[in-house]
């Protein structure tokens, strides 16, 4: 008798094993594409130095839907549906990185001079996932939808954040919880030059304005205004930026 599942799990473990694997990481590829990718994947994913990371800048923008100039991937970094990515120009995708793509309109969008932290995770299950010029996203984040996250320009998120999945929804109490089909919310939009301090968590259907500072280890789950500073679990505004700025410069000793 097969346990209690989610939905991703179920389409996983259906049909044989090259059709799922080949749906995981490349379901639109003819074979030949599938089979090429494969290659690049297999043989310089691991290969260290600069040779590696040579082959790798050469031969990965061939992967993607689309691709700016000089790109950059460290080593391990996974690839899954690659063909339904856009990235801009300088892109920084750093050592076992994940970009995920699954699921019918996955699309990830990665905008000019965008960099990927180490072991951060971008995952777009048949949603879409948008982060415009100058994004920086730290090491070990983890960036998820089913609908839509975007992160506007020059927006700093710091390591270990976690942004964006929905919840399993309660039920009547008569299916197992991990069966329960999402709650989705609309997705997460934060806006241009904010800072998301380390280990946030920022809940599906949350909007955070432009200019905004969410502190380290904060839980936000309703909607912050521009140029907000916000603590806490839950996330309440404890000050203004502008102010927090003006504090600060005043407090400086001017020596002469």
């Amino acid at each position: 008798m097969e346990p209690a599942m989610t939905k991703q799990q179920r389409e996983l473990s259906s049909g044989g094993g090259f059709s799922q694997y080949k749906s995981f990481v490349a379901a639109e590829r003819s074979l030949i594409g599938f089979l090429y990718q494969e290659f690049c994947t297999t043989f310089f994913s691991n290969l260290g130095g600069l040779l590696g990371f040579g082959f790798r800048s050469l031969l990965y923008p061939s992967l993607f839907g689309s691709s700016g100039t000089r790109p950059a991937f460290g080593k391990g970094v996974l690839l899954r549906n690659p063909s339904w990515m856009t990235l801009g120009r300088k892109v920084l995708v750093d050592d076992y990185a994940t970009l995920d793509a699954r699921g019918e309109g996955a699309e990830i969008v990665l905008g000019d001079h965008v960099s990927i932290g180490r072991h951060a995770t971008l995952a777009a299950k048949g949603g879409r996932l948008h982060l415009e010029a100058g994004t920086n996203i730290g090491s070990y984040a983890r960036i998820a939808t089913q609908t839509e996250v975007s992160i506007g320009e020059s927006t700093l998120i710091a390591a270990y954040c976690y942004i964006g999945p929905g919840n399993h929804q309660l039920g009547d109490g008569s299916t197992p919880l991990i069966s329960n089909e999402m709650e989705l919310k609309g997705g997460v939009r934060i806006g241009k030059h904010c800072w998301i301090g380390a280990r946030a968590t920022i809940l599906d259907g949350v909007t955070i304005g432009d200019n905004a500072i969410i502190g380290a280890h904060s839980l936000v789950r309703e909607d912050v205004p521009a140029g907000a500073v916000v603590a806490g679990t839950p996330a309440k505004i404890i000050a203004d930026v502008k102010a927090t700025r003006h504090l600060s410069l005043s407090s400086q000793k001017v020596e002469v």
